[in-house]
């Protein structure tokens, strides 16, 4: 990677009176730091870091133009003193530092409170609240309410604001038919449902005066059947331009949408094609893409292809706060690169939770872990290089200890390597490639096919050992098995097990799906054929499209749904997709045994059947692989040991968990904890 011609990304761009000094910017994420301790204190640190990497220009998550807009209760708003008082703190520490932009927000229908307000009374799919439609008279107080928090932002110190009118929020809502059924000068036709928009831009620009930045998220494609057409979605872009806008953000989907946007079901830079589509439409002012842009090749690809003139990155931020820095010194190696999991970001926000990253457990933490504990050099080692072992490896690498990290096979990653074989999760072979740069570069002892045990750690005399030593997959010792092909989830995703036509899968968890998922499409999707998948050409009508796959596959769970415990930003996108190729799920039976015709199966409304097969794969669960570390630390107890990862807890493979704990086992080593 560090031969790309990265000079594209390095041209300055003027957006209003301010100059960025690159094309990356990172864009709106909310954060969940509202009502924490130190909130300021927080928001600044996180911030900071980031435009110490190298950013030129950050949003923040949305901040409610007025109480009714708040997304829910731990929103900022606007109209509120303390809250300005707050954010004026966090403005001041980064106004030297770069271009600090405040979202404007107003969540409409999509707000999680009682109070919600929506251009008309109608529920969204994803809330259970019906909202209260705006009069005429308080449509336009809204749109005055976007002013003042804009002219209040300035004040407070913010050197930019963002109007969202995407994703389905307010402004977004009132410029679709789907939402949209008013009948006075804000419904209708075209126009009309356009004024909302543009008032609301003009009186952000009259607030704020000329010269200052005003950045539009406005929605290049809805995604939802019956949405604006291109040429609708085009008119209103022109008019934001002659209304004022320094830059149009292309913002992709609603919500409610059930096409994935950003997701690692979607191909890298995938919806950068909209962008484009706007850019040709409307010359003269910056267009800026986003969504399933985490690389640096793919940044310059889309540059390079003229579909943006700015890229802008949120979540691939809380991966790696250095991504700039290490692109301007041609380290792209080096990236830790967002694998778009939304385990520990999205997942997060919707449970009203602070913001964290599953690759990098320190984002949203620098100010609790400013610096990592000074500890005296010691000889720390690792056994097992999964997700959890290899972050406890960097961590006390970085401290200053010796480490030597064990690895019983052959390759780094761990389970990571599993996963990585489901087509679309392939971004997991990027953390893999991170920490094979990583490591070295730390000068960790990386000793592949080497087996612990006791007399190997015996003989490395460590000061301390962190057991990352992972799961063994569960039997579940069906009766009748050996009369099937059948195998592990281990066998077939690592490749050594090679399934027929006809394929029952035991245990409908997490990993359950993904084998499905494999089983049913074998390769990684492309811009090309996930665009015919969801009928996205069309436009108006993007909704999945059926079709054959090429095994037959049945998925069963003796208890709950299939797929429960998967995060619920990405669950529904994947067992939509399982659903669309006729994957049949069955749930609620007990397994009886396995004969020559298939699995005989029993549920308590049709008694015992028979579901005909060729082969079986097992994804019963998992078991603990903890038996060095019982045996060590019973053994060898004056010397401190730490389990962590799916060898301290095997209910469900948790990566994030492994990372978090990685983190925290190797910043305690040669403290006063131990």
């Amino acid at each position: 990677m560090s031969s790309l011609d990265i000079s594209p990304i390095f041209r300055p761009i003027e957006i209003g009176a301010e100059t960025i000094p690159n094309r990356i910017i990172m864009g709106s994420m909310h954060l969940g730091l509202e009502g924490m301790p130190k909130t300021a204190d927080r928001m600044a640190a996180f911030y900071g870091k980031r435009f110490e990497g190298g950013v030129g220009l950050i949003t923040t998550g949305g901040i409610s133009v007025n109480a009714e807009g708040k997304g829910s209760n731990i929103f900022f708003d606007f109209q509120k003193e303390e809250d300005c008082q707050e954010l004026e703190k966090v403005a001041s520490v980064l106004k030297p530092m770069g271009i600090f932009c405040a979202q404007l927000f107003h969540a409409g229908r999509y707000a999680y409170h009682r109070e919600l307000v929506g251009a008309s009374a109608l529920r969204a799919p994803i809330n259970r609240f019906i909202p209260k439609e705006l009069s005429t008279e308080e449509a336009w107080r809204t749109i005055r309410d976007f002013g003042s928090s804009a002219l209040r932002a300035k004040q407070v110190g913010f050197r930019a604001v963002e109007v969202m009118a995407s994703e389905g929020y307010l402004v977004n809502q009132f410029f679709s038919e789907v939402t949209n059924k008013r009948s006075d000068e804000f419904g209708g036709s075209p126009e009309n449902r356009r004024r909302f928009a543009i008032e609301t831009m003009k009186e952000v620009r009259k607030q704020v005066g000329p010269g200052f930045p005003v950045i539009v998220r406005m929605s290049g494609i809805d995604l939802i059947p019956g949405n604006p057409s291109f040429e609708e979605v085009i008119s209103l872009a022109k008019e934001l331009k002659e209304a004022g806008a320094d830059a149009l953000n292309i913002g992709i989907g609603w919500h409610e949408s059930r096409i994935p946007t950003i997701s690692q079901l979607v191909p890298r830079g995938a919806w950068a094609k909209i962008a484009g589509k706007v850019k040709s439409s409307v010359p003269g002012i910056p267009i800026i893409a986003s969504n399933r842009i985490n690389m640096p090749e793919t940044i310059i690809q889309v540059l390079n292809a003229g579909e943006a003139d700015i890229v802008s990155m949120a979540r691939p931020f809380l991966a790696d706060a250095e991504i700039v820095n290490k692109i301007k010194e041609n380290q792209t190696e080096r990236v830790n690169t967002c694998v778009a999991c939304n385990q520990a970001c999205l997942d997060h926000t919707f449970k009203e939770e602070m913001v964290s990253c599953l690759v990098n457990p320190s984002a949203n933490r620098e100010l609790d872990w400013k610096s990592l504990p000074q500890a005296k050099r010691q000889r720390v080692v690792v056994v097992g290089s999964g997700p959890g072992g290899m972050e406890s490896a960097r961590v006390a690498a970085l401290r200053g200890h010796e480490v030597i990290l064990l690895e019983a096979s052959g390759k780094l990653g761990g389970q990571l390597n599993l996963a990585a074989a489901i087509p679309g999760k392939f971004e997991f072979f990027e953390t893999i490639r991170y920490f094979k740069n990583e490591l070295p570069r730390l000068k960790v002892d990386i000793r592949l096919n080497t087996k612990a045990d006791l007399k190997l750690l015996d003989d490395l005399k460590p000061d301390a050992v962190i057991f990352a030593t992972g799961v063994l997959p569960r039997n579940p010792n069906l009766p009748g098995l050996e009369k099937k092909p059948h195998a592990s989830y281990v066998e077939f995703l690592n490749g050594t097990f090679k399934p027929g036509s006809n394929v029952a899968i035991i245990g409908g968890g997490g990993i359950g799906v993904d084998v499905a998922h494999k089983l049913t499409e074998e390769k990684d999707p492309d811009i090309p054929t996930y665009f015919e998948k969801y009928n996205v050409n069309s436009y108006t009508q993007a909704v999945i499209q059926p079709e054959t796959a090429h095994r037959k596959v049945s998925i069963l769970r003796r208890n709950g749904k299939v797929g429960a415990g998967l995060g619920a930003t990405t669950s529904w996108a994947l067992l939509q997709e399982l659903q669309s190729k006729g994957v049949d799920f069955l749930s609620s039976l007990t397994y009886k045994e396995v004969t020559d015709k298939g699995l005989v199966i029993e549920t308590k409304k049709e008694g015992a059947k028979t579901l005909e097969c060729d082969s079986i794969i097992l994804c019963a669960g998992q078991t603990s692989d903890s038996s060095l570390y019982e045996t060590f630390s019973k053994e060898r107890s004056s010397i401190p040991s730490y389990l962590i990862g799916g060898a301290k807890d095997s209910s469900g493979i948790d990566a994030k968990r492994a990372m978090l704990e990685g983190y925290l086992a190797a910043s305690k080593i040669g403290t006063e904890q131990n």
